[in-house]
């Protein structure tokens, strides 16, 4: 099987390969260093896999990845501080404690870039 090589800036090769499988391309092997990807398909696939590699955003792939490990360590620090919240809780500054969830809750709205965002403190 051929390997086609293509120059894109920031690529972002998980996302790549979801977009050829999405497409219903199985590359026997996807390879990138640099701003360089290495496919590998069938000749009659060329075409449409260049197609797909010059649509694809890396950017905006990347910028996607951030979100999704910003959202985990979110999610984390919320369940870390769930017992806060229960009514029986023995906190006494509760109210510090639910600004500080709901600060962690508004931060994909606060913030412009995953890059951008400033964890709130925990509450002693």
């Amino acid at each position: 099987m051929p390997k086609y090589e293509f120059d894109v800036p920031n690529v972002c090769p998980g996302a790549l390969m979801d977009e050829l499988n999405a497409d219903g391309i199985q590359p026997e092997h996807l390879q990138s260093r640099d701003n360089l990807v290495w496919v590998t398909v069938p000749a009659v696939l060329e075409p449409q896999v260049s197609s797909i590699v010059a649509a694809h955003d890396g950017p905006a792939a990347h910028a996607a990845i951030a979100w999704q490990a910003v959202r985990g360590t979110r999610n984390a620090k919320l369940a870390e501080c769930d017992w806060t919240d229960l009514p029986n809780s023995p906190v006494d500054n509760g109210s510090e404690w639910a600004t500080y969830r709901q600060a962690l809750r508004d931060i994909p709205q606060d913030f412009g870039s995953a890059d951008a965002v400033t964890w709130p403190t925990k509450p002693a």
